[in-house]
């Protein structure tokens, strides 16, 4: 009877550590998909752009702009970059494990004469 919790337990680790990985594996594979697709709607942003009317009372901003306080926005395309390097950012960046740290040792109170 132990032997088979033993062996349920064990299976259960191993899929549920399995399943991370493939997790990991699968939204890295989402990631990049989606830089994919951003690398193919930036041409597209481009063309839209050229064919707004400059004459439009509304402007879409397909790149950055000043407001009425000259204080720079980010159009469309600098958005989708923003969104792109984000994404880089985290595919390219390699787990760390973490540090262990000592404990620290030592009394940081200070006690007063009158309570010894």
């Amino acid at each position: 009877m132990k032997i088979k919790l033993v062996i349920s337990v064990l299976l259960s680790i191993t899929l549920f550590s399995i399943n991370a990985n493939a997790s990991e594996r699968q939204e890295r594979i989402y990631l990049t998909q989606i830089i994919n697709q951003l690398n193919a709607i930036k041409p597209l942003v481009i063309a839209a752009s050229l064919q707004q009317p400059k004459t439009n009372r509304v402007q879409f901003h397909y790149s950055h702009y000043l407001d009425a306080h000259h204080k720079k926005h980010n159009g469309l395309a600098e958005d989708l970059n923003q969104i792109e390097m984000s994404i880089q950012n985290k595919l390219s960046h390699i787990p760390i494990e973490p540090s262990v740290l000592p404990s620290i040792k030592g009394d940081y109170i200070l006690h007063s004469k009158s309570q010894n």
